[in-house]
């Protein structure tokens, strides 16, 4: 696919959000919050894996309540509630940990996710945080789903402009590949139909433009034809799903002469 001026400038991508958090049951002034998922490996609460390696993920969840907060637990399960849940993760601990600051308490569970065991391609995507909190004064609350975050696949993709070097004025054609964990095979198959941006930079410059998109065809490949003008590094972004991670390949560099 030839990159044409119609795809030149910044493309709008509208945000993905996750679904609002569903009503709780409250008795009292018991409360929880903030729940912060760290080691993860993505941005924000996102959890990315592979094929192979574990990761261990550390889990903090806020709860308060005038009196203070005697208990508190939470679940991270995959499907429509909890008690339909077709995927549920298993902690280090048998309760969390939680350390009071006046009527605030911090709750810390540890999970280890092994994509081998634990993972299969339909588990990718919303995952969502059930939790329950008791304050010393009989107070209480239970949300099934308080919040949620993404369990993604870890991707992978390359780039190659080519010929190199190549006369200017002459096409230049950039090849990239965008695959993706596959967590029923254990291996990386390509991921289709995907925008992936392709990018330039200038020599002496430490910043990437893009120039638009193109799909990926049906094995994960991109293919853009541009018109050589300059030196410049070229190379493709793709900039994530709901189920799996973004990632930008490493330019590739062009002498124009």
């Amino acid at each position: 696919m030839t990159i044409g001026s119609a795809l030149l400038g910044t493309l709008a991508i509208a945000a993905l959000l996750t679904p609002g958090a569903q009503a709780a049951e409250v008795v009292g002034n018991a409360d929880v919050g903030d729940f912060r998922i760290t080691g993860g490996g993505g941005s924000g609460n996102d959890v990315v894996l592979g094929t192979t390696d574990s990761r261990t993920i550390t889990v903090k969840l806020t709860a308060s309540d005038d009196s203070g907060i005697s208990s508190a637990d939470f679940t991270l399960y995959h499907g429509s509630s909890r008690t339909n849940a077709d995927a549920v993760l298993k902690p280090s601990e048998a309760a969390p940990v939680c350390t009071a600051a006046g009527t605030t308490s911090v709750c810390t569970r540890h999970y280890t996710i092994a994509p081998r065991r634990d993972l299969t391609n339909s588990l990718a995507g919303i995952w969502k945080v059930s939790v329950e909190a008791h304050a010393n004064d009989g107070d209480y609350v239970k949300a099934d789903g308080h919040t949620t975050f993404f369990m993604k696949r870890y991707a992978k993709l390359t780039a190659n402009a080519s010929p190199e070097p190549v006369a200017k004025g002459r096409t230049l054609t950039v090849t990239g590949k965008l695959t993706r964990a596959n967590w029923d095979t254990h291996d990386y198959r390509g991921y289709t139909n995907q925008r992936a941006y392709l990018e330039f930079r200038r020599p002496g410059t430490d910043y990437y433009e893009s120039l638009g998109y193109t799909t990926t065809n049906s094995t994960g490949v991109a293919t853009a034809k541009v018109t050589a003008t300059t030196d410049r590094y070229w190379r493709y972004d793709f900039r994530s799903t709901m189920t799996t991670r973004g990632v930008k390949a490493t330019g590739d560099f062009v002498d124009v002469r």
